[in-house]
C-alpha cells in the first residue's frame, strides 16, 4: 500500500512538472513564452495578494511604517526626503510643476547619498484637455465586439477610490531585464494598483508561469512613485524612468505630484535623485499622460555626461534632459505628431481611433561623438531620424535650418503602427513591437526602410494583442503584451490568460529573414 501511494505521488509530481515545463516552454514564432497571467498578483514581504483588498492591511511594511500609519492614513513619513503615499485616496494630491527649478534641485552627485527630492505644496489640480485621451487611457467608445464577459463585477472607476488592491485594474505595461531581475511596471490608470514599479527575481521565479510581482526596491519606497509606464537601465548601473505624477482615472485625471525623471542605483537599490520637469517642458495639463517612455544616452562611457530623451505622445514634443547640467528643454517638430491616415485601428475585434504622437526613440551609431536617433509616432507607419547632437543643443530650435535637420527614413508598411522599438548593435537590427498587426518585426538598418525589408517574427491576435513594450538586453529581445484595448473598451476574460512576457535570442529570431542581409556578409558573433 505504501509503495502504491509513493508511486502515485511520484506520477503526480511528474505530471505537474511536465505541465509546468510545457507552460514555460511554449513558443510564439521563435519567441519563448516566459510568463503569463490571467490577473496580476503581488508579493509584499512574503504575503501574496491574489484577490481584491478594499482596506490597506494594517501589518503591511515594516514596524516603522506601521507606527506612522497609526496617526496618518495618507502620508507615511519614513523620516526620509520623500514621504510614502497612499495613491488610492483622492485627498493625496499636489500641484503642477513650478516655472523654475527649486533651489534645492542641485545636480545629482554619484559619490554620496544626496537626493534632491522635492515636496510640492498640497493643492489639487485636475487635468483636463480637449484632445482625445491618449492610448494609455482612452475613453472613446469603440465599434465592434464587446468581447467575453469577465468574472469581475463592472463598476465605475470613481467608485473604487480608497481601495488598496483591485486586481482587475492592474495592467502591466513595461518590461526590462537587468541581470537576474525583470522589471515590470504597472501605471496607475485606475484605483487599486498596489505598486507601479516592480520586479521578478529570475533566479527564483523563472520556472513559475505566473509569478507574483514584488515592489522595487520594496513596498515603502515603491509607493512614493505615482505612475511609471516604462523603465530603461544604463551602463552605469542606474534605472531611469518617468513618474508621470498622474492617476489616470477616466474622466477624473488627478495630477497628484509633479511629473519627474526618477533614477535608482541598482547596486544599492535606492533612489538617487528625482528631477522635476520645468513648466516649459509641460505645456498642457494632459502632457504627463504622454510621458510613457524614456531613452538614456551615455557619452563616451562618462556616467555623469548622460542625456535622457522623453517623447511626449500627448502634446507632440520631445523633452531632453542633461544630467551634467541638471537641466531640461523641450523640442517641437511636425515629425513628432501623428499621421491622420493611420489613426483607425482594429484590435481584438474592436474598432477605434487614436491620435498618439511620438512614442519610441532608439539610438544607433552616428558620426563622430553623435549618435542617430530613430523615432516614430504610435499612430503612423513612418520612421524618422535626427542626430543626437541636434537634440543635445538646447538652442537649436532657434536655428533657421532647424526643421531640415530631421529626416524621413522610410515607411514600414500598412498596418504597422508600433509602440516601442530597440536596436541591437552587433546585428544592426531594429526590433519593433507592432500593435496594428499584433506582431513583433525586425528591420536591418543596412537596408532601405521599405515594407519588403520588414520581417514579421511573431504574430498572434490573442497572445500578442497590444505588445506594449520591447527591449533588447544583450542578445535577447524581451516583449510584453497586455491586451490593453480590450481592457480599455471592453472586458478582459479573467478566466483566460491576458498578459504575456516573451524572450527571444537575436540570432535565432532573425535567421532566414531579410534582417540577416547585412549580418550575413559581416563577421559578427552573437552568443
Amino acid at each position: 500500500m505504501k509503495q502504491r501511494k509513493y508511486l502515485c505521488a511520484q506520477i503526480y509530481l511528474m505530471l505537474v512538472t511536465l505541465s509546468l515545463a510545457q507552460n514555460t516552454g511554449r513558443k510564439l514564432g521563435k519567441f519563448e513564452e516566459v510568463f503569463a497571467w490571467r490577473q496580476l498578483t503581488y508579493d509584499i514581504d512574503g504575503r501574496v495578494y491574489d484577490r481584491d483588498v478594499f482596506d490597506e492591511p494594517y501589518n503591511i511594511g515594516n514596524t516603522r511604517d506601521r507606527e506612522k500609519r497609526q496617526t496618518d492614513s495618507v502620508f507615511f513619513n519614513n523620516n526620509d526626503d520623500e514621504p510614502d503615499r497612499n495613491w488610492n485616496h483622492q485627498s493625496s494630491v499636489f500641484n503642477q510643476p513650478q516655472t523654475n527649478r527649486p533651489p534645492q534641485q542641485q545636480r545629482p552627485s554619484w559619490n554620496n547619498n544626496n537626493r534632491p527630492l522635492m515636496r510640492p505644496p498640497n493643492q489639487a489640480i485636475i487635468a483636463s484637455t480637449n484632445r482625445p485621451q491618449s492610448v494609455e487611457e482612452n475613453s472613446q467608445p469603440p465599434r465592434g465586439n464587446s468581447g467575453p464577459s469577465a468574472t469581475t463585477t463592472t463598476i465605475r472607476p470613481t467608485d473604487e477610490a480608497g481601495r488598496f488592491f483591485v486586481q482587475y485594474n492592474n495592467i502591466p505595461m513595461g518590461v526590462e531585464r537587468v541581470g537576474e531581475r525583470l522589471f515590470v511596471t504597472v501605471p496607475r490608470r485606475r484605483y487599486g494598483v498596489i505598486s507601479t514599479l516592480n520586479f521578478i527575481d529570475l533566479s527564483r521565479d523563472s520556472h513559475t508561469l505566473s509569478p507574483a510581482l514584488k515592489p522595487y526596491p520594496n513596498f515603502s519606497v515603491s509607493r512614493r512613485l505615482t505612475s511609471v509606464y516604462r523603465t530603461r537601465a544604463d551602463s552605469c548601473g542606474r534605472l531611469w524612468m518617468v513618474d508621470t505624477g498622474m492617476i489616470e482615472i477616466p474622466n477624473n485625471r488627478q495630477q497628484v505630484q509633479p511629473p519627474a525623471i526618477v533614477v535608482f542605483d541598482l547596486n544599492r537599490d535606492r533612489q538617487i535623485f528625482r528631477y522635476q520637469f520645468k513648466s516649459a517642458d509641460i505645456p498642457a495639463e494632459n502632457t504627463p499622460t504622454g510621458l510613457a517612455s524614456i531613452t538614456v544616452d551615455i557619452t563616451d562611457g562618462d556616467c555623469e555626461n548622460a542625456f535622457a530623451y522623453i517623447p511626449d505622445l500627448a502634446t507632440y514634443g520631445l523633452i531632453v534632459y542633461s544630467l551634467r547640467d541638471n537641466d531640461s528643454w523641450r523640442l517641437s517638430h511636425n515629425f513628432f505628431s501623428f499621421s491622420p491616415t493611420s489613426g483607425n485601428l482594429n484590435i481584438a475585434g474592436l474598432r477605434f481611433q487614436w491620435s498618439d504622437g511620438i512614442f519610441s526613440l532608439t539610438l544607433v551609431p552616428g558620426r563622430g561623438n553623435c549618435k542617430t536617433a530613430y523615432f516614430h509616432p504610435l499612430i503612423g507607419t513612418q520612421e524618422f531620424s535626427v542626430s543626437t547632437c541636434v537634440l543635445k543643443n538646447r538652442t537649436v530650435s532657434s536655428d533657421p535650418n532647424y526643421w531640415s535637420l530631421f529626416s524621413l527614413l522610410g515607411d514600414r508598411g500598412e498596418g504597422s503602427q508600433a509602440t516601442m522599438h530597440d536596436y541591437h548593435p552587433a546585428s544592426r537590427v531594429v526590433f519593433i513591437a507592432e500593435i496594428g498587426r499584433d506582431a513583433v518585426s525586425c528591420w536591418n538598418t543596412g537596408e532601405a526602410l521599405v515594407s519588403t525589408n520588414i520581417a514579421i517574427l511573431a504574430q498572434d491576435s490573442q497572445r500578442l494583442s497590444y505588445p506594449a513594450d520591447l527591449h533588447v538586453t544583450g542578445n535577447e529581445v524581451w516583449v510584453i503584451a497586455n491586451s490593453l484595448p480590450r481592457f480599455s473598451y471592453s472586458r478582459l476574460d479573467t478566466n483566460s490568460y491576458n498578459f504575456y512576457i516573451y524572450r527571444g535570442n537575436v540570432q535565432e529570431l532573425i535567421a532566414g529573414t531579410p534582417c540577416t542581409s547585412y549580418s550575413s556578409s559581416s563577421n559578427y558573433n552573437i552568443q
